[in-house]
């Protein structure tokens, strides 16, 4: 008799059947008692409802939620890098040696050239373009290495220096904007400098704003 063959005559499966076959374990969950199935499906659905309303009733038990999120991703990409060469360093923007003042007389001059709504906008914020104007100046000395600035060393020196508290989605823009007016045409870009030092020529200014500039690529 074949070995193709069961001994009653019909073939054996496939490898491409038996590959497709359903273990034990996927058998008995298919056969449970579909009102088991239905009771722990409307468990599972309470479940999610209750954390949905504690996280937005209670800011504490978010953030342990969005920290545990962070964890897990976290082991992921340490997972996921194991074996992989280490990434180069992200290089940071080169900038030129400016004050704040001096940073924030660039951005009002290419701001006041600027006919685009948000700067527009912008220009009625002198707070912001403050702000903008310290995190040039925290940018340049922490990156005086080569290396581009951490948001959480970026947000510390922002903090120590100029008593600025951001949140990490705040000191990312921060930083995007520096390196976005730093790019040609920007405020801050190292070429073509106003002989005074305090303000850029009037016929470079292709920057956007509030975004508020152009984004650099990311590492």
């Amino acid at each position: 008799m074949d070995d193709s063959d069961h001994q009653d005559g019909s073939p054996l499966p496939s490898g491409a059947d038996q590959a497709h076959r359903l273990t034990a374990d996927e058998l008995a969950f298919l056969l449970r008692d579909p009102m088991l199935r239905a009771r722990e499906a409307e468990r599972a659905a309470k479940s999610n409802r209750s954390r949905t309303e504690r996280r937005a009733a209670d800011p504490a038990y978010a953030e342990r939620l969005r920290a545990g999120d962070r964890e897990r991703q976290r082991r992921r990409r340490l997972r996921e890098s194991i074996g992989r060469p280490e990434p180069p360093e992200p290089v940071a923007a080169d900038l030129p040696d400016l004050t704040v003042a001096q940073a924030e007389a660039r951005l009002i001059d290419h701001l006041d050239g600027s006919p685009s709504a948000q700067a527009a906008q912008l220009r009625r914020r002198p707070d912001r373009i403050r702000l903008y104007a310290q995190a040039f100046v925290a940018y340049r000395i922490l990156s005086a290495g080569g290396v581009r600035p951490t948001r959480g060393a970026l947000a510390a020196l922002l903090k120590s220096r100029f008593g600025r508290t951001v949140t990490p989605s705040q000191v990312q823009k921060l930083r995007d904007h520096v390196e976005g007016f730093a790019v040609a045409g920007g405020p801050w870009a190292m070429e073509s400098p106003h002989p005074s030092g305090t303000a850029r020529t009037r016929s470079a200014r292709k920057a956007d704003t509030d975004s508020h500039a152009p984004r650099p690529p990311r590492p």
